[in-house]
């Protein structure tokens, strides 16, 4: 089971990469049309901070996110069961890329003057050099001046947001959280490193693509329970809106086989004492993702269980047994391991 999933982590880094080197490509598009010297456009934000800070600089805005990807991957990746922590990672990947594909044509079609007049726009040269310059963009050695359109520092930020709006249970944490995204996106804007316009577009289009690839893992993981099948059960103006409209289909089943979301529902039916640390509910069983349940009227139907969100989606506390199945492994690699 766990090498399925992997091997989907695999495909979706394969995607993610592919993404990355788009946008990329178009970032210096976008550059070859700009000329150092034009005019800035206004911005009320930049009016009232005219003096961007000695220490905000390129390396202090990125460093303030990077940082921010640290706790987040290390909450999510080490404090949640383990098939959950790879899930979480195909999905920050997922949708990075696919915001990265879309805001790629966007810089792209309308290229907006550089915040900081002296810039120097990167040139399109051979395809060696052009791979270079994507090292360098990626490793955030050369500034970009046109890569304005739909903040992708703001996009990026807001994706890890919605991470801990979404999957984590704490209060606190999450009001930490968001006071700490409210800073990224102010030293964003004074450092110049975008319009204010950008950071209000990346905050709308990262929470979109969230809620949106959300609601159909929601829908894929429903169907499933129902139906063993992610396909609708109703085609054309006989379903609803999801159902009639064919690309989400499309978009539907690559979601299902990029997180294994088919291989995860049967997993959630199976019991095992070894697969604690895939669900926090006991016990796991095959009537656990539906139950039955009766209205007024006395009639019954099915309704989905907490241990089925909890198989896709987790509970928003604290689980051990990713540490504990890395020891286990450190230990059973280096020979480590009692003998009975």
């Amino acid at each position: 089971m766990l090498k399925i999933f992997l091997r989907r982590l695999v495909c979706a880094t394969i995607i993610g990469i592919i993404g990355i080197c788009i946008q990329c490509y178009f970032i210096i598009l976008s550059d070859t049309y700009y000329k150092t010297g034009d005019e800035p456009l206004k911005d009320r934000l930049h009016e009232i901070f005219k003096e961007i800070p000695a220490f905000m600089n390129t390396p202090f805005v990125n460093g303030s996110i990077m940082f921010f990807l640290a706790i987040t991957l290390l909450r999510f990746g080490l404090f949640c069961p383990l098939l959950l922590s790879i899930t979480i990672l195909i999905r920050i990947i997922l949708m990075l890329s696919f915001i990265y594909c879309i805001r790629s044509f966007f810089i792209y079609v309308t290229t907006l003057p550089c915040p900081i007049p002296t810039c120097q726009p990167l040139k399109h040269k051979t395809l060696v050099e052009n791979l270079y310059t994507f090292y360098l963009i990626i490793t955030a050695q050369v500034y970009e001046c046109t890569d304005l359109v739909i903040s992708g520092h703001t996009a990026f930020t807001t994706l890890l947001t919605f991470f801990w709006f979404f999957y984590e249970r704490n209060i606190y944490v999450k009001t930490t959280i968001f006071l700490y995204s409210i800073y990224i996106y102010i030293i964003i804007i004074i450092s110049r490193f975008h319009y204010t316009v950008d950071v209000l577009m990346g905050y709308v289009f990262g929470g979109s693509v969230f809620l949106f690839y959300h609601y159909l893992v929601d829908v894929a993981a429903r169907r499933y329970a129902l139906n063993t099948s992610v396909f609708p059960q109703t085609y054309g103006f006989s379903g609803s809106f999801t159902d009639r409209f064919q690309v989400f289909q499309y978009f539907i089943r690559a979601i299902t086989y990029l997180e294994a979301l088919d291989h995860r529902m049967n997993f959630a039916l199976s019991y095992d004492k070894e697969w604690n640390c895939f669900c926090s509910c006991v016990p796991v069983n095959k009537n656990s993702l539906l139950i039955k349940k009766k209205n007024v009227r006395n009639e019954e139907y099915y309704d989905f269980s907490d241990h089925f969100y909890h198989s896709y989606a987790g509970n928003g506390t604290y689980n051990l047994s990713t540490i504990r199945n890395i020891i286990k492994e450190f230990k059973r690699f280096f020979g480590m391991n009692k003998k009975n």
